[in-house]
C-alpha cells in the first residue's frame, strides 16, 4: 500500500526527517510512537505530499508522490487525514463540511453527497449533529467528524495525527479496523499503540530507531532509545 525509501525532509539547515525507510501493507494498522519534536508528524504529512520531501521516494497506492506528473489531487483521495486541529471550516455546518469535498472534487451530486453524508454521521454516532457548527461541538465530537469527512472520500489509507482518544473516537476507530481499513496513527497513547496496532514504529532524531509488533516493542524493546522513551512513558 506505501512504499518509503530513504525519506529525507529539512526545514533550512534542520534535518528533521533522515532517511526513513518503511513498507506498509494493506489493512495494516500503524501506530507510531516516539518523542515529540522526532519527525512523526512531518512523516505523516510527506505521505500525502502536505510537505515538500527533500529527497528520498515515496509510492502511495500506486501515485509516486515525487513524480511531477502525479495528479497530487487524485493522491489525497485515496489518502485520508484527521488532523491535530481538525481543521473544519467554522461558517459550515457538519453536514456542508462533509458534503463539499466529494461534490467539488469528485463531482458527486448533492442528493449522493448528503445521502453519503448522513450514512457516515449514523457510523460515528453523530447523525443528530448534522445541523449543528463546529463551534457547538466538543473536541470529540469534531474529531468524529472529521473522521467521516475524510471517509466522504472513500480513501485508501487514513491517516491521524495524534487524535484525541476518547472512548468514542476509539469505538469508530476500532470499526474502521474491523473492516480492513489501512491506518497510521502518530500517537501518544501506548494503551492504543498496544492493543489496536499491527505493528509499531519508534521515530526519533527523524529515523525509525525500532519497529516490531506491540509485544516486542513494549515487552522486548531492542534498542536503547526506545527502552529509554518507554520507561518514560509507561
Amino acid at each position: 500500500m506505501i512504499h518509503i525509501k530513504n525519506l529525507q525532509k529539512q526545514f533550512g539547515n534542520i534535518h528533521v526527517l533522515r532517511g526513513i525507510s518503511c513498507d506498509i501493507q494493506e489493512k495494516e494498522v500503524i501506530s507510531i510512537i516516539g518523542p515529540s519534536g522526532s519527525g512523526k508528524s512531518t512523516f505523516l504529512r510527506c505521505i500525502n505530499a502536505l510537505e515538500d520531501i527533500t529527497s528520498g521516494e515515496i509510492i502511495v497506492n500506486g501515485f509516486n508522490v515525487l513524480d511531477p506528473k502525479t495528479n497530487i489531487n487524485r493522491l489525497r483521495e485515496s489518502v485520508g487525514m484527521v488532523f491535530q486541529r481538525f481543521n473544519l471550516f467554522p461558517h459550515m455546518t457538519v453536514l456542508q463540511n462533509l458534503i463539499l469535498a466529494p461534490m467539488d472534487v469528485k463531482n458527486m451530486a448533492k442528493t449522493d453527497a448528503i445521502a453519503k453524508a448522513e450514512s457516515l454521521l449514523v457510523k460515528v454516532g453523530l447523525i443528530d449533529k448534522i445541523d449543528a457548527y463546529p463551534s457547538q461541538l466538543s473536541g470529540g465530537q469534531l474529531q468524529r467528524v472529521a473522521i467521516a469527512r475524510a471517509l466522504m472520500m472513500d480513501p485508501a489509507v487514513m491517516l491521524f495525527d495524534e487524535p484525541t482518544l476518547v472512548s468514542e473516537v476509539l469505538a469508530v476507530m476500532k470499526s474502521l479496523a474491523q473492516e480492513g481499513m489501512t491506518m497510521i496513527v502518530v500517537t501518544h497513547d501506548m494503551g492504543f499503540a498496544r492493543e489496536m496496532s499491527n505493528r509499531v514504529i519508534f521515530i526519533d532524531q527523524g529515523v525509525i530507531q525500532e519497529q516490531g509488533s506491540p509485544e516486542q516493542i513494549f515487552k522486548n524493546p531492542q534498542n536503547e532509545r526506545t527502552q529509554l522513551f518507554l520507561s518514560k512513558v509507561l
